[in-house]
């Protein structure tokens, strides 16, 4: 869609459900009706068509981080530092066990047959799935939304900042014992009135935290913003999106970081031109990581408004549970019902490494496919029926898959049982004992993670002993 038309389609589009939508500056809060697997309410989000209108959605940067935002931990992209310009995908452990000359090697490869400047530096950045969880963080949105407008501060911030900083998770420290969802730092929070003792830590109560964090944003980052494009008689409006990300920048590296990144620049405008000159400087404390900020929030805003508006009016978080309402086995040949009755079992497995739905839902969700399955399976081929007569009807490189996802987010008691429904069904399986081995050695019960680990090797090699008969 090309520039003309993209203002023509924002400026005359209704939102499904949105009639009434209120208009916060540049963006819309609109409403949604959110079904989860156990409730259905109307939640408030934002929408602000200048992300498209604008253009930021198509820059290589927000492309490439709603790339990253959605590809799992282990697998990493070989990617230009200049642009975000992805070259090639590589498994995480393998790149990491490559000494230094190794990796210089690949890279110096890789930038020969791009043909790039010789002076281009390359980075590996590793997928952000797991950390990524935005569908858990839809009511708590909604919550801070309405906490930011009693406080008469922009929304968009509470939506953003809850998107990037600790999306789906209220008890997360950073390394700088930064801890919530909105990241407060202790001596902040502190400041702002909110208690954070050996007992207590106001930082993760919602509610508390978003209106510190309001305050902060009012008081200290736009205020600060607004002086420093004055100083360099830059005319702006504060529902601009490249405003409202410099006061992103304001919040994640320091207002004094921002003002020296300007200073240094003496920018003559704003806009997408601006933040492509910040996103290649570095001034003070504002380096990589706060490079990426602004980057991480147009593609969560991205991701997020994807999510939001695929259903119209309403938002399926159970996604299993959407695609299971249109199955219709009267009307569908068994070969097709059977490879759809698959693939609501592979996005019940999605919604589950989600977060979207418990460990007990989605046994019963198996369950009930499993039954439709059995019904179906004796019209389509034996090697797809034997899978039916499992407690889980899948493949093995599935079940394990499925645990490998479930072990990366750190639910080690759900990938325990999901290997040892594999082992029912495959008694002998190293796959199997290997995980339980890793997942009781993260539960700390050493002596169980022994016995699997003993029982995986000796799989293995009866395994290979087998093999060489």
């Amino acid at each position: 869609m090309n520039h003309l038309l993209k203002k023509i389609f924002f400026a005359s589009i209704l939102l499904p459900g949105a009639a009434s939508a209120q208009v916060t500056g540049a963006a819309q809060v609109i409403e949604k009706t959110v079904i989860s697997y156990n409730d259905t309410a109307r939640l408030s989000f934002l929408h602000d068509p200048s992300l498209y209108r604008e253009g930021w959605d198509t820059l290589g940067q927000t492309k490439f981080w709603r790339e990253v935002i959605n590809l799992s931990g282990d697998t990493c992209i070989i990617n230009t530092a200049s642009c975000r310009r992805p070259l090639q995908k590589v498994c995480r452990g393998n790149w990491m066990q490559l000494s230094e000359e190794e990796k210089k090697f690949i890279k110096d490869s890789l930038s020969c047959t791009n043909q790039l400047d010789a002076a281009s530096t390359l980075f590996v950045t590793a997928g952000k799935e797991e950390f990524y969880e935005l569908k858990k963080v839809l009511p708590e949105i909604s919550k801070a939304i309405r906490v930011f407008e009693k406080s008469g501060v922009d929304p968009w911030y509470a939506q953003t900042i809850m998107l990037i900083e600790s999306p789906g998770k209220t008890k997360v420290k950073s390394s700088v014992g930064a801890n919530g969802p909105f990241q407060l730092m202790r001596s902040v929070a502190r400041k702002y009135g909110l208690v954070v003792n050996r007992s207590r830590d106001d930082r993760t109560n919602l509610e508390k935290s978003a209106k510190v964090a309001a305050k902060l944003l009012n008081a200290g980052c736009i205020a600060n913003v607004k002086k420093y494009l004055d100083e360099l008689h830059l005319s702006y409006n504060e529902t601009d999106l490249w405003f409202r990300l410099l006061v992103l920048h304001a919040y994640h590296a320091g207002a004094g970081n921002v003002h020296c990144v300007l200073q240094k620049l003496q920018p003559q405008k704003g806009g997408i031109e601006l933040f492509a000159q910040i996103w290649q400087t570095e001034c003070g404390g504002f380096k990589n990581e706060s490079q990426n900020y602004s980057q991480i929030a147009l593609a969560s805003l991205s991701n997020f408004d994807e999510l939001i508006q695929q259903d119209g009016d309403t938002v399926f978080l159970v996604r299993g549970d959407k695609d299971y309402k249109h199955y219709n086995r009267k009307t569908s040949k068994p070969w097709d019902a059977f490879q759809y009755l698959n693939k609501c079992l592979a996005t019940y497995e999605n919604d589950l490494v989600d977060g979207t739905i418990p460990y007990d839902y989605f046994m019963k969700r198996v369950g009930m496919l499993r039954t439709e399955l059995k019904k179906v399976a004796s019209k389509v081929t034996k090697e797809n029926t034997d899978m039916v007569i499992h407690t889980y009807p899948a493949g093995e490189e599935q079940v394990l898959g499925l645990a490998n996802r479930l072990m990366k987010k750190q639910r080690f008691d759900e990938a325990i049982s999901i290997a040892k429904l594999n082992l029912e069904a495959r008694p002998n399986s190293a796959g199997s004992f290997e995980i339980l081995a890793n997942a009781y050695l993260k539960n700390g019960k050493k002596q169980l993670a022994a016995v699997y680990a003993n029982r995986s090797m000796a799989a293995r090699e009866n395994a290979d002993f087998g093999n060489k008969d």
